[in-house]
């Protein structure tokens, strides 16, 4: 998980931007995916930036940086990543702080 990961973190970074909410949650583990609406009120709403700031790769997980701005604020959240099915996908996101 290293150059697949980087570009599925950026095109995960445009549809928070974009707003599609059907690849926001096909992002999330299913045991997160629950907790979508609580991790959407950490971001300035409307979304419209989101810069990817850093990715690490580690041997198991990737931990991104990604700051998001709109509506007169911004946020960083922190989020690892794992791959499941295959595919990366968000195993934990919170505000980086």
């Amino acid at each position: 998980m290293n150059e697949q990961a980087r570009e599925h973190i950026d095109k995960h970074a445009k549809a928070v931007v974009d707003g599609d909410m059907d690849a926001l949650a096909a992002d999330f583990s299913a045991e997160l995916r629950p907790q979508l609406p609580q991790l959407a009120q950490n971001l300035p709403q409307p979304v419209n930036a989101a810069d990817v700031l850093n990715v690490d790769v580690e041997p198991d997980e990737v931990v991104a940086l990604i700051r998001y701005s709109g509506g007169g604020g911004e946020v960083t959240i922190r989020s690892r990543w794992r791959e499941e099915g295959g595919r990366p996908v968000i195993v934990q996101a919170e505000p980086a702080g």
